[in-house]
C-alpha cells in the first residue's frame, strides 16, 4: 500500500528547514508513521501500537517487559533502513519516548543489521512524560537497504516503555554534523533534580564518614586550661582520594616534559592543593612497560620518585589484563602451554613488584583487569591437574603478589557495572561471582575498582548508589572509582553537573576510598573530553571549577579553633593531613596531625599567646550583637566586601551558612536551640571568630 507523506514528517521537515536552514533530505525508513510502524519487529517482549492525541506524532508503539534479562538485548524494538546510507553521510534521529511508570531505561542502538557493529550505543533514562530526543550521526559505514538497524535493548529492567514519532532523515554530505540539531536530553539522568531524596541522605552520610572530631587541649605549665587561646587550623591534603591517570613522560624532567600539566597535578587551585593521588595510564601495563611504550625504565622511575617527592600516591595498573589483545606477543604464541604462560607471568610479577624505585612507592594495584570479559587464558588452565573452571588462575596471581609484595593493596578492577549503566543481570553478576570465586578460593582480594566510563545518558545517582551498596554488602569490599570520565555529547555544563552529583555520591558511600579520573586535560586524554578539568590552553571548564569547589572548598577545611573555659575546643573536621598553627614562648609554632579518626590534640606551654601577631595578622575585626540573642543578630564590619559566614556549634558542626556584602547586616538566629555557638566570618583577607550564645 502506497501511503503520501503525513503531517508528522512534513512538520519535521520544515522545522529542520526553516530553523537550521538543512536541505530536504532523504527519509531513512518511510515518509509516514503507518509505513514505519508496519516494519517494526521486536523480541523478549510483546508490542502494541495504538493512535496518540495531542501530540506531535499520531502513533505509538509500546513494549512490555515482564523482567531483567541477562542481557539488555535479551528483550528489544526495531526498524531497519529502507533506504542505502552511504559512509560519510549525515543522518539526524528523532523519536519520543516516555515510561508508563516512573521511570525506565533502554539503550538506543544503531548498528549492523548481521554483526551489530554500533554506529550509536547509548542509555536513555525514561521518564514518566514524553520527551522529544534529536540523535544525529556521521555514518561511519556504508548501508544498503536493511543493513541498518535502529532501535532499543529494552531488558535492562522490568517495564512498560511507549515510543512515538520514531523516524530518520539523511542529510548526505552536504551538510556539516554540526549543523543538525541534537537534543539528547541526557540532563534527565534519575536524581538530576534539586530535591532529589539522595541529597540529603549523601549529606548525612558525609558528616558522618568524611568528617571527624578534632579536640584541641590547651593547657599551661601546670597543666592548667588556657581559655581563649586561638589556634590556625589548615588542612594539608584529604585521606579520601582524589586523583587522576597521568602520563610519566609529561612529568620530572622527561622526554615530553610539561610544565603546566605538572605544576596543574600538584597544584589545581592555585593555593598549592593538587591530586594526592595518580595512577600511570599505559606506563605500567605489561606491554607498556616490556616495549618502554612512552618511557623508558629510568625515566618511569623518576616520575615515581618525583610523585613521592611531591607526597602524591601511586596506583599501579595493571599487573594482568587476561585478554590476548593485551598479553605480550609471545604470551599469544604460546597460549596453549600452561606452564609457558604461568612462567612469564610469576615472572612480570617478580620484576614489577621488586624492580628499584618501584617496590615500596606503589601502594594498591589493579592485580586483574576485567577478567568478566576477557577469558583468553582460561581454557589454558582449565586443563591443569586439580582445575575445572581455568579461573583458578586469577586466585594463584593474587596470592603470588601477596608474596611477593605483602604490604601492597590488591584490587580487581573491571568496567561491567557502572561503564555499562548496568544494575544487575547478565556481565554484572558475573563480576560478582567472579568476585566471589576469588574470596572463595583465598585470594587476598583487597578492594574493588569501578572504572566509571560514563555513557551520553548518565548513570541515574540512585542507580550508582544502588550498585555500590550492592557490592558493599554482597562483600564488605573497599572500593575506589578509578577510570572516570564522560564521552564529549555530555555538554560541558551537564559534565560539571553530573560530576558534582556523581562525585558526591561516590564521596558519600562508606565502601568508597577513592575517586580518579582516567584524564585530566583535553590533549592528554584517552578519548573522551566530556569531564577534562582543562582544555587544550588550560583554561578551566565548568567541571574544573566543580571539581576545585567540591574538593579544596566545600569538603575541606580551614579555620580557627578557640578554646573554652576547659581549655578545649572541637572542630568536625575532614579527614586528612592538618598544620596547626599557634605562638608559644614567643615563637610561632607548627605541628601537623593526621586526622583519620576522632583525635585529641594537647598543648602544653608556659606562654600560650591568645592574641598573637603572628595569627592576628590575617584576623578580621567584627562585632555581633545582641549577645546573648534569642531571635537576630547584628553582625558589624568596618568594610563592604564579600564575606561567608558560618555559623557552628559547639562541635563544629556547620548549621548556618550565609553569604553577604554589607558590612552590617542580619542574622536570624530563631531556629537555633538554645546553647554556645561559634561564629566565623571569611574574606579574602583572612577571618575572625566570635562566640555567640542563644537563650
Amino acid at each position: 500500500m502506497l501511503l503520501a507523506q503525513d503531517n508528522y514528517h512534513s512538520n519535521l521537515q520544515s522545522n529542520l528547514s526553516s530553523n537550521y536552514g538543512l536541505p530536504s533530505g532523504t527519509w531513512i525508513f518511510t515518509d509516514n508513521e503507518e509505513g514505519n510502524y508496519s516494519n517494526i519487529s521486536n523480541w523478549g517482549g510483546t508490542r502494541a501500537s495504538e493512535s496518540v492525541t495531542g501530540q506531535a506524532f499520531s502513533r505509538l508503539s509500546q513494549m512490555t517487559i515482564g523482567g531483567q534479562g541477562n542481557n539488555p538485548w535479551d528483550s528489544g524494538w526495531k526498524i531497519n533502513n529502507n533506504t542505502s546510507i552511504q559512509q560519510g553521510d549525515k543522518v539526524l534521529l528523532v523519536f519520543w519516548v516516555r515510561a508508563m511508570g516512573e521511570s525506565g531505561l533502554a539503550k538506543l542502538f544503531i548498528e549492523h543489521a548481521t554483526n551489530f557493529s554500533k554506529e550509536i550505543y547509548l542509555d536513555v533514562n525514561i521518564t514518566d512524560s514524553w520527551v522529544q530526543y534529536s540523535v544525529p550521526f556521521e555514518s561511519t559505514g556504508s548501508y544498503n537497504a536493511n543493513g541498518l538497524a535502529f532501535g532499543f535493548h529494552l531488558a535492562t529492567q522490568q517495564q512498560v516503555v511507549q515510543i512515538g514519532g520514531f523516524t530518520a532523515i539523511n542529510f548526505g554530505q552536504q551538510v556539516n554534523l554540526d549543523q543538525i540539531p541534537s537534543d539528547f536530553n541526557n540532563e534527565l539522568y534519575g536524581g538530576h533534580e534539586a530535591d532529589a531524596p539522595w541529597r540529603a541522605a549523601a549529606a548525612a552520610r558525609i558528616e558522618e564518614f568524611r568528617k571527624a572530631d578534632l579536640t584541641i587541649e590547651a593547657l599551661d605549665g601546670q597543666g592548667n586550661p588556657v581559655e581563649d587561646a586561638q589556634f590556625e587550623i589548615e588542612m594539608m591534603k584529604h585521606e579520601f582520594a582524589f586523583g587522576s591517570a597521568i602520563t610519566a613522560a609529561r612529568i620530572a624532567g622527561n622526554n615530553n616534559q610539561n610544565a603546566f600539566y605538572e605544576n596543574k597535578i600538584r597544584n589545581l587551585d592555585g593555593k598549592g592543593h593538587g591530586f594526592n593521588w595518580v595512577v600511570f595510564e599505559n606506563d605500567l601495563k605489561w606491554d607498556g612497560w616490556e616495549e618502554e611504550w612512552f618511557v623508558s625504565h629510568d625515566e618511569l622511575v623518576n616520575a615515581v620518585s618525583w610523585l613521592r617527592e611531591q607526597d602524591i600516591q601511586i596506583r599501579g595498573h595493571n599487573l594482568v589484563w587476561p585478554g590476548l589483545q593485551y598479553l605480550p606477543d609471545d604470551i599469544f604464541n604460546n597460549v596453549n602451554n600452561a606452564d609457558y604462560v604461568w612462567n612469564r607471568i610469576n615472572g612480570r610479577l617478580e620484576e614489577i613488584l621488586n624492580y628499584p624505585g618501584l617496590k615500596g612507592n606503589i601502594p594498591e594495584w589493579d592485580v586483574l583487569n576485567e577478567i568478566v570479559v576477557n577469558t583468553s587464558l582460561e581454557p589454558t588452565f582449565a586443563n591443569v591437574p586439580g582445575n575445572t573452571t581455568g579461573r583458578e588462575l586469577y586466585a594463584d596471581i593474587f596470592k603470588r603478589v601477596r608474596e611477593i609484595s605483602p604490604e601492597t593493596k590488591l584490587y580487581l578492577n573491571d568496567y561491567v557495572t557502572l561503564t555499562l549503566n548496568n544494575t544487575g543481570g547478565g556481565q554484572y553478576d558475573l563480576k560478582k561471582a567472579r568476585i566471589q570465586e576469588l574470596l572463595d578460593a583465598g585470594a587476598p582480594l583487597d578492594g574493588i575498582g569501578f572504572q566509571g566510563h560514563i555513557g551520553g545518558f548518565p548513570n541515574g545517582i540512585p542507580s550508582v548508589l544502588a550498585t555500590l551498596d550492592d557490592f558493599y554488602d554482597s562483600f564488605g569490599l573497599t572500593a575506589k572509582i578509578t577510570e572516570f570520565d564522560l564521552p564529549p555529547i555530555v555538554s560541558e555544563e551537564l559534565g560539571a553537573k553530573y560530576l558534582e552529583d556523581f562525585l558526591t555520591a561516590v564521596f558519600s558511600h562508606e565502601s568508597m576510598d577513592g575517586f580518579l579520573f582516567w584524564n585530566f586535560w583535553d590533549v592528554a586524554t584517552w578519548q573522551n573530553p566530556g569531564a577534562n578539568l582543562f582544555r587544550e590552553d588550560w583554561s578551566q571548564t565548568p567541571a574544573g571549577d566543580t571539581f576545585i569547589d567540591l574538593v579544596f572548598n566545600r569538603w575541606w577545611t580551614d579555620t580557627t579553633a578557640v578554646t573554652d573555659t576547659d581549655g578545649l575546643s572541637v572542630t568536625r573536621a575532614f579527614k586528612g593531613k592538618y598544620q596547626i598553627t599557634y605562638f608559644c614562648g614567643g615563637e610561632t609554632v607548627r605541628d601537623t596531625i593526621d586526622l583519620t579518626t576522632d583525635e585529641k590534640f594537647t598543648i602544653n606551654c608556659d606562654n600560650l599567646q591568645t592574641n598573637t601577631e603572628d595569627l592576628s595578622a590575617r584576623l578580621i575585626d567584627f562585632r555581633i550583637y545582641p549577645n546573648p540573642a534569642q531571635e537576630v543578630i547584628t553582625i558589624e564590619r568596618t568594610e563592604n566586601s564579600k564575606a561567608n559566614l558560618s555559623v557552628m556549634d559547639a562541635l563544629g558542626h556547620v548549621m548556618k551558612e550565609v553569604i553577604s556584602q554589607d558590612a552590617l547586616f542580619l542574622l536570624n538566629v530563631e531556629d537555633l536551640s538554645p546553647g554556645l555557638y561559634f561564629i566565623r566570618l571569611q574574606t579574602n583577607e583572612g577571618h575572625g571568630f566570635r562566640k555567640m550564645i542563644i537563650d
